[in-house]
C-alpha cells in the first residue's frame, strides 16, 4: 500500500435546538483545515475556512423566518460582502426543493461556494430534527403506542417521507405495510429504545388515503 499523507480535512457540524416558542433553530458550521499547513516543511495545521450559518425555522411549514451568517476565517477580505445576500432565504421552505432553490439563488458567482455547500447539508437536518420537535412533549408511553397522533397527522408525516429514499418509495413494500397497518413507520432504533426503557411498541392502525376519508362522509 502506498503511503498516504493527509492534506485536507473538511468538517460539517450541525446542531438543532427546540425553541420555547415551538420553532426550530439549526446551527451549521463548516471548517476546512490543512493538517500540514502549507506543506511538509510547514507541518502545522492551518484553518482556511471557518463559517457558521444559523436558521430559525417555523414548524410545521418549514419556512425560514430568520438567518444569521458568519465567516470566522475566509480567504479574502471581500468574501464577507456576500453575507447580506443570504437573507434572501427568509420565507423559503427547507423542505422539498430547498437544494434546488439554494443553487438557483447562490450557485456559482451568486454566492459563497462554502456557505452554499453548508446550506445544502443543513436542509435535511432541519427536516430530520423536526420529527423530534413535534413529539418532544409527548409521553413515551403514548409514543410507544404508535397511534398517539391523529390519522390526518400520521398521513401528513407519511407524505413527508414518501419518495425521499428507496425504502419510502411510493409503490414500495414498506409504505404499503405502514398504510395497511402491517408495518411500523418508526425506525428500528426507536422501537429498540422503547423496549430498553420498558415500553412495548405497538403498530399503529391502518391509514386511509385522504380521498377515502373524504368519501366516507358523502353519505352522511
Amino acid at each position: 500500500m502506498s503511503k498516504r499523507l493527509n492534506i485536507h480535512n473538511r468538517t460539517y457540524q450541525t446542531e438543532a435546538f427546540a425553541e420555547d416558542d415551538g420553532r426550530l433553530r439549526v446551527v451549521g458550521r463548516l471548517t476546512d483545515v490543512k493538517p500540514i499547513g502549507l506543506g511538509p516543511q510547514d507541518g502545522e495545521p492551518l484553518v482556511v475556512h471557518d463559517m457558521t450559518l444559523e436558521l430559525l425555522i417555523e414548524i410545521p411549514s418549514f419556512e425560514i423566518v430568520d438567518i444569521t451568517t458568519e465567516m470566522h476565517t475566509h480567504p479574502y477580505t471581500t468574501c464577507t460582502a456576500i453575507l447580506p445576500d443570504y437573507r434572501a432565504l427568509v420565507g423559503i421552505s427547507v423542505a422539498r426543493g430547498f437544494t434546488h432553490e439554494v443553487r438557483r439563488l447562490f450557485g456559482g458567482p451568486n454566492g459563497c461556494s462554502h456557505l452554499t455547500a453548508l446550506l445544502q447539508a443543513m436542509g435535511p437536518v432541519c427536516v430530520q430534527a423536526s420529527w423530534a420537535l413535534i413529539t418532544i412533549d409527548e409521553p413515551l408511553a403514548s409514543l410507544a403506542s404508535g397511534a398517539s397522533a391523529s390519522e390526518a397527522e400520521r398521513e401528513r408525516r407519511l407524505r413527508m417521507n414518501t419518495n425521499t429514499c428507496h425504502v419510502w418509495r411510493e409503490d414500495g413494500a414498506h409504505l404499503n405495510a405502514v398504510l395497511t397497518g402491517e408495518g411500523d413507520a418508526r425506525p428500528d432504533w426507536m422501537r429498540e429504545r422503547f423496549v430498553q426503557l420498558g415500553y412495548e411498541p405497538t403498530i399503529a392502525p391502518p391509514i386511509r388515503r385522504a380521498a377515502d376519508r373524504a368519501g366516507a362522509g358523502d353519505g352522511d
